[in-house]
């Protein structure tokens, strides 16, 4: 056979090997890429489902205080929350009114020695979990405070989830306070 022509014959049969070589290596790609698509779309899936059951349980609470005779506002319910937004003036008011309310401060010691609210109980936020039983569930109003309101809405969120049902986030905290403190 001649070498020109075995030479021609290796160098196509070397192109025929490239071309599918390369068409291979496209559909791996192709490949790769549908299966990470199919990987973001479970991830996403279990999330919604993750905040799906999670609204679920939310909503079942909310109706739960519904049942016990607890208002709920709407605000609660667009916001999936089991406790109520207030505001430093509602604790006075509640106080002028002569209604007993309690105040749970979740500021740190050094926060609390600088001024509190009379009357107020201190458990700092890192401790809620292993001090709950001495927070109040006497049906009273708890007003839940803290500085600026991050620390007591992530308190009222713990209680509300425990089954506390008249549970308020004081927003903006100590810092919008207006009435007297004692300090120590």
């Amino acid at each position: 056979m001649d070498p020109l022509l075995l030479a021609g014959l290796a160098a196509g049969l070397a192109l025929i090997v490239l071309l599918l070589l390369l068409a291979t290596r496209a559909k791996l790609a192709s490949i790769e890429e549908r299966l990470t698509d199919l990987s973001h779309a479970a991830a996403s899936r279990e999330a919604d489902e993750g905040e799906g059951k999670e609204s679920v349980e939310g909503l079942r609470k909310l109706v739960a205080m519904m049942a016990a005779g607890k208002s709920v506002d709407a605000e609660m319910v667009r916001e999936n929350r089991l406790y109520r937004s207030a505001k430093p003036a509602d604790i006075v008011a509640e106080m002028d009114a002569g209604r007993q309310a309690s105040v749970l401060d979740v500021r740190s010691p050094q926060e609390w020695a600088g001024g509190h609210i009379a009357g107020a109980l201190h458990i700092p936020v890192d401790d809620i979990q292993k001090r709950l039983h001495e927070v109040p569930r006497d049906g009273r109003k708890l007003f839940v405070i803290c500085a600026g309101g991050g620390r007591s809405q992530a308190a009222a969120t713990f209680l509300a989830n425990r089954g506390y049902l008249n549970v308020h986030n004081v927003e903006g905290g100590m810092n919008s306070w207006k009435g007297p403190t004692v300090k120590g």
